[in-house]
Protein backbone atom coordinates (compact mmCIF):
# COMPACT_ATOMS: atom_id res chain seq x y z
CA UNK A 1 0.00 0.00 0.00
CA UNK A 2 1.49 3.35 -1.05
CA UNK A 3 1.84 6.28 1.37
CA UNK A 4 -0.97 8.07 -0.47
CA UNK A 5 -3.30 5.07 -0.18
CA UNK A 6 -2.38 4.73 3.49
CA UNK A 7 -3.37 8.38 4.05
CA UNK A 8 -6.75 7.59 2.50
CA UNK A 9 -7.13 4.49 4.65
CA UNK A 10 -6.55 6.45 7.85
CA UNK A 11 -8.86 9.29 6.81
CA UNK A 12 -11.77 7.02 5.91
CA UNK A 13 -11.24 4.79 8.94
CA UNK A 14 -11.80 7.91 11.06
CA UNK A 15 -14.73 9.10 8.95
CA UNK A 16 -16.64 5.80 8.86
CA UNK A 17 -18.53 6.16 12.14
CA UNK A 18 -20.05 9.53 11.19
CA UNK A 19 -20.31 9.06 7.42
CA UNK A 20 -23.96 7.98 7.36
CA UNK A 21 -25.16 11.05 9.24
CA UNK A 22 -22.89 13.61 7.60
CA UNK A 23 -23.58 12.47 4.06
CA UNK A 24 -27.18 11.30 4.36
CA UNK A 25 -28.55 13.74 1.75
CA UNK A 26 -25.72 13.05 -0.66
CA UNK A 27 -26.14 9.31 -0.27
CA UNK A 28 -29.86 9.48 -0.98
CA UNK A 29 -29.24 11.50 -4.12
CA UNK A 30 -26.53 9.15 -5.40
CA UNK A 31 -28.70 6.10 -4.75
CA UNK A 32 -31.70 7.67 -6.48
CA UNK A 33 -29.73 8.80 -9.52
CA UNK A 34 -28.04 5.41 -9.86
CA UNK A 35 -31.37 3.59 -9.92
CA UNK A 36 -32.81 6.15 -12.36
CA UNK A 37 -29.79 5.62 -14.64
CA UNK A 38 -29.83 1.84 -14.35
CA UNK A 39 -30.75 1.11 -17.96
CA UNK A 40 -28.44 3.93 -19.09
CA UNK A 41 -25.59 2.16 -17.29
CA UNK A 42 -26.25 -1.36 -18.58
CA UNK A 43 -28.91 -3.55 -20.15
CA UNK A 44 -27.85 -6.59 -18.10
CA UNK A 45 -29.94 -6.84 -14.93
CA UNK A 46 -31.88 -9.71 -13.39
CA UNK A 47 -35.19 -8.13 -14.48
CA UNK A 48 -34.18 -7.43 -18.11
CA UNK A 49 -34.07 -9.71 -21.13
CA UNK A 50 -30.27 -9.48 -21.28
CA UNK A 51 -29.81 -10.61 -17.69
CA UNK A 52 -32.90 -12.65 -16.85
CA UNK A 53 -32.08 -16.06 -15.33
CA UNK A 54 -28.33 -15.27 -15.56
CA UNK A 55 -25.62 -14.39 -13.09
CA UNK A 56 -25.09 -10.64 -12.81
CA UNK A 57 -21.98 -9.97 -10.72
CA UNK A 58 -20.90 -6.52 -9.58
CA UNK A 59 -17.90 -5.01 -7.80
CA UNK A 60 -18.03 -1.69 -5.99
CA UNK A 61 -14.43 -0.58 -5.53
CA UNK A 62 -13.56 1.93 -2.79
CA UNK A 63 -17.07 1.06 -1.71
CA UNK A 64 -17.30 2.94 1.58
CA UNK A 65 -20.69 2.12 3.14
CA UNK A 66 -21.96 0.83 -0.22
CA UNK A 67 -24.42 3.44 -1.44
CA UNK A 68 -24.37 2.17 -5.03
CA UNK A 69 -24.26 -1.48 -3.99
CA UNK A 70 -27.31 -1.26 -1.76
CA UNK A 71 -29.31 0.62 -4.39
CA UNK A 72 -28.53 -1.87 -7.18
CA UNK A 73 -28.69 -5.04 -5.08
CA UNK A 74 -32.27 -5.91 -6.15
CA UNK A 75 -31.15 -6.12 -9.79
CA UNK A 76 -28.00 -8.27 -9.52
CA UNK A 77 -27.17 -11.73 -8.17
CA UNK A 78 -23.89 -10.96 -6.38
CA UNK A 79 -22.07 -7.84 -5.15
CA UNK A 80 -18.54 -7.58 -3.79
CA UNK A 81 -17.46 -4.44 -1.97
CA UNK A 82 -13.74 -3.67 -1.67
CA UNK A 83 -12.18 -0.86 0.35
CA UNK A 84 -8.80 -0.20 1.97
CA UNK A 85 -10.56 0.95 5.17
CA UNK A 86 -11.47 -1.69 7.76
CA UNK A 87 -14.09 0.59 9.28
CA UNK A 88 -15.76 1.34 5.96
CA UNK A 89 -15.95 -2.39 5.18
CA UNK A 90 -17.56 -2.91 8.59
CA UNK A 91 -20.15 -0.26 7.67
CA UNK A 92 -20.67 -1.88 4.26
CA UNK A 93 -21.31 -5.32 5.73
CA UNK A 94 -23.53 -3.92 8.49
CA UNK A 95 -25.63 -2.07 5.91
CA UNK A 96 -25.96 -5.23 3.81
CA UNK A 97 -27.00 -7.21 6.88
CA UNK A 98 -29.55 -4.64 8.08
CA UNK A 99 -31.16 -4.64 4.62
CA UNK A 100 -31.34 -8.43 4.50
CA UNK A 101 -28.75 -8.60 1.71
CA UNK A 102 -25.93 -10.47 3.44
CA UNK A 103 -26.63 -13.56 1.32
CA UNK A 104 -25.47 -11.78 -1.85
CA UNK A 105 -23.60 -8.64 -0.75
CA UNK A 106 -20.24 -8.96 1.03
CA UNK A 107 -17.34 -6.61 1.60
CA UNK A 108 -13.61 -7.25 2.00
CA UNK A 109 -10.69 -5.07 2.98
CA UNK A 110 -8.19 -5.11 0.11
CA UNK A 111 -6.17 -2.95 -2.26
CA UNK A 112 -6.71 -4.25 -5.79
CA UNK A 113 -4.38 -1.56 -7.16
CA UNK A 114 -1.33 -2.61 -5.14
CA UNK A 115 1.54 -4.46 -6.77
CA UNK A 116 0.98 -7.51 -4.60
CA UNK A 117 -2.01 -9.67 -5.54
CA UNK A 118 -4.81 -9.90 -2.96
CA UNK A 119 -5.65 -13.12 -1.13
CA UNK A 120 -6.94 -15.87 -3.41
CA UNK A 121 -10.45 -15.66 -1.94
CA UNK A 122 -10.66 -11.97 -2.82
CA UNK A 123 -8.99 -12.43 -6.20
CA UNK A 124 -11.57 -15.07 -7.13
CA UNK A 125 -14.47 -12.98 -5.84
CA UNK A 126 -13.37 -10.00 -7.94
CA UNK A 127 -13.06 -11.86 -11.25
CA UNK A 128 -15.52 -12.37 -14.12
CA UNK A 129 -17.51 -9.23 -13.37
CA UNK A 130 -20.47 -7.83 -15.27
CA UNK A 131 -20.05 -4.41 -13.70
CA UNK A 132 -17.49 -2.48 -11.70
CA UNK A 133 -18.35 0.85 -10.12
CA UNK A 134 -16.42 3.57 -8.30
CA UNK A 135 -18.61 6.15 -6.59
CA UNK A 136 -17.22 9.47 -5.34
CA UNK A 137 -13.76 7.95 -4.89
CA UNK A 138 -11.86 8.25 -8.17
CA UNK A 139 -10.60 11.71 -7.19
CA UNK A 140 -8.90 10.02 -4.21
CA UNK A 141 -6.95 7.58 -6.42
CA UNK A 142 -3.25 8.26 -6.84
CA UNK A 143 -3.29 7.00 -10.44
CA UNK A 144 -6.84 7.05 -11.87
CA UNK A 145 -5.68 5.78 -15.27
CA UNK A 146 -4.01 2.72 -13.79
CA UNK A 147 -7.05 2.10 -11.59
CA UNK A 148 -9.47 2.09 -14.52
CA UNK A 149 -7.21 -0.26 -16.50
CA UNK A 150 -6.82 -2.76 -13.67
CA UNK A 151 -10.49 -2.77 -12.80
CA UNK A 152 -11.43 -3.15 -16.47
CA UNK A 153 -9.29 -6.29 -16.68
CA UNK A 154 -11.71 -7.94 -14.23
CA UNK A 155 -14.74 -7.37 -16.45
CA UNK A 156 -16.32 -9.97 -18.68
CA UNK A 157 -16.72 -9.10 -22.35
CA UNK A 158 -19.48 -6.50 -22.47
CA UNK A 159 -19.05 -5.73 -18.78
CA UNK A 160 -19.58 -2.11 -17.72
CA UNK A 161 -17.43 0.35 -15.80
CA UNK A 162 -19.62 2.95 -14.05
CA UNK A 163 -18.12 6.04 -12.42
CA UNK A 164 -19.73 8.76 -10.29
CA UNK A 165 -17.52 11.69 -9.35
CA UNK A 166 -17.07 15.45 -9.25
CA UNK A 167 -17.12 17.57 -12.39
CA UNK A 168 -13.88 19.48 -12.94
CA UNK A 169 -14.30 23.25 -12.92
CA UNK A 170 -11.31 25.56 -13.00
CA UNK A 171 -10.27 28.78 -14.67
CA UNK A 172 -6.85 29.36 -16.15
CA UNK A 173 -5.46 30.22 -12.72
CA UNK A 174 -6.83 27.12 -11.02
CA UNK A 175 -9.03 29.11 -8.64
CA UNK A 176 -11.64 26.39 -8.43
CA UNK A 177 -8.96 23.94 -7.36
CA UNK A 178 -8.01 26.21 -4.46
CA UNK A 179 -11.67 26.54 -3.48
CA UNK A 180 -12.00 22.77 -3.61
CA UNK A 181 -8.98 22.35 -1.32
CA UNK A 182 -10.46 24.82 1.15
CA UNK A 183 -13.88 23.15 1.21
CA UNK A 184 -12.38 19.71 1.74
CA UNK A 185 -9.64 20.94 4.06
CA UNK A 186 -9.62 17.85 6.28
CA UNK A 187 -9.42 15.54 3.27
CA UNK A 188 -7.12 17.67 1.08
CA UNK A 189 -4.12 15.40 1.64
CA UNK A 190 -6.13 12.43 0.33
CA UNK A 191 -7.37 14.08 -2.90
CA UNK A 192 -5.32 13.64 -6.05
CA UNK A 193 -7.59 15.04 -8.79
CA UNK A 194 -10.05 17.91 -8.41
CA UNK A 195 -12.79 16.47 -10.59
CA UNK A 196 -13.01 15.07 -14.12
CA UNK A 197 -14.34 16.59 -17.32
CA UNK A 198 -16.10 14.65 -20.06
CA UNK A 199 -12.87 14.53 -22.03
CA UNK A 200 -10.92 13.41 -18.96
CA UNK A 201 -13.24 10.43 -18.53
CA UNK A 202 -13.30 9.66 -22.23
CA UNK A 203 -9.51 9.48 -22.17
CA UNK A 204 -9.43 7.28 -19.08
CA UNK A 205 -11.96 4.85 -20.53
CA UNK A 206 -10.42 4.74 -23.99
CA UNK A 207 -6.99 4.23 -22.42
CA UNK A 208 -8.39 1.12 -20.74
CA UNK A 209 -9.81 -0.18 -24.02
CA UNK A 210 -13.43 0.54 -23.11
CA UNK A 211 -16.05 1.48 -25.68
CA UNK A 212 -19.60 2.84 -25.71
CA UNK A 213 -18.64 5.88 -23.64
CA UNK A 214 -21.42 8.00 -22.10
CA UNK A 215 -21.11 10.95 -19.70
CA UNK A 216 -23.88 12.97 -18.11
CA UNK A 217 -23.84 15.80 -15.58
CA UNK A 218 -26.49 15.22 -12.93
CA UNK A 219 -29.13 17.95 -12.62
CA UNK A 220 -29.06 17.97 -8.82
CA UNK A 221 -25.86 19.03 -7.02
CA UNK A 222 -24.38 16.91 -4.28
CA UNK A 223 -24.50 18.53 -0.83
CA UNK A 224 -21.67 17.98 1.63
CA UNK A 225 -21.80 18.74 5.34
CA UNK A 226 -18.26 19.29 6.56
CA UNK A 227 -17.25 20.76 9.90
CA UNK A 228 -20.59 22.54 10.44
CA UNK A 229 -20.45 23.92 6.88
CA UNK A 230 -22.49 22.90 3.89
CA UNK A 231 -21.56 23.32 0.23
CA UNK A 232 -22.60 21.78 -3.05
CA UNK A 233 -20.70 20.21 -5.92
CA UNK A 234 -21.70 19.27 -9.45
CA UNK A 235 -21.49 15.54 -10.09
CA UNK A 236 -21.36 13.41 -13.23
CA UNK A 237 -22.03 9.81 -14.12
CA UNK A 238 -20.02 8.05 -16.82
CA UNK A 239 -20.01 4.55 -18.25
CA UNK A 240 -18.25 2.47 -20.87
CA UNK A 241 -17.93 -1.24 -21.53
CA UNK A 242 -15.31 -3.85 -22.30
CA UNK A 243 -15.24 -4.74 -25.98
Amino acid sequence: MSDFTEANRKYFDNLAATYKGRFADASRMLASQTVQHRNWISERWTDTEAGKNKEVKMLEYACGPGVVSMSLAPFVTQIIGIDVSDNMIAEFNQNASSLGLANKVVGYKADLLAENAPAQEIESACANLDMVTVSMALHHFEHPDTAIKRLTERLNKGGVCYIIDLVAHADAHGHEHEKHKHEFAQAAHTIKTHGFSCEDMRGLFEGAGLTGFKYEVLPEPLTFNMEERSFSKTVFVARAQRA
